[in-house]
């Protein structure tokens, strides 16, 4: 199922109003640029996260004017889309979004502050 990302998709569109999640990074990883346009929910505002994280958000749209104007542009613009692919997977990897163990490491020192926090609210 990969290899349709190298094959056949050159350029991944976010569901609105619930975007995607797993589909987004795995597009991503798989060095396929994504557009969306986030809402004000949770649901629609996941692929805006994962986006800024990587510090790609030239792809993230204020509305769903920009968002056609956005897909329409970079799929007539190959030498960026090209561009997009060949670096889309470092920037994944490189970042914390792929780094398990850092990952871990960050909730696990998180989950010790809050349980710190609620010891020393409650003495008991």
């Amino acid at each position: 199922m990969l290899d349709l990302y190298n094959t056949r998709i050159d350029l991944a569109l976010d569901p609105f109003p619930y975007n995607g999640g797993t589909t987004t990074i795995l597009a991503l990883y798989m060095g396929v640029p994504v557009v969306t346009s986030p809402g004000e929910t949770v649901a629609s505002r996941q692929s805006l996260s994962v986006l800024t994280a990587l510090g790609v958000t030239e792809t993230v749209a204020r509305d769903l004017d920009e968002y056609v104007e956005l897909a329409i542009g970079l799929a007539k613009d190959l030498p960026r889309l090209a561009q997009l692919r060949r670096t889309l997977r470092p920037l994944c990897l490189a970042s914390g979004l792929f780094d398990g163990q850092k990952f871990t490491a960050d909730l696990m020192n998180q989950l010790r502050q809050v349980w710190r926090d609620w010891v020393a609210q409650h003495p008991n």
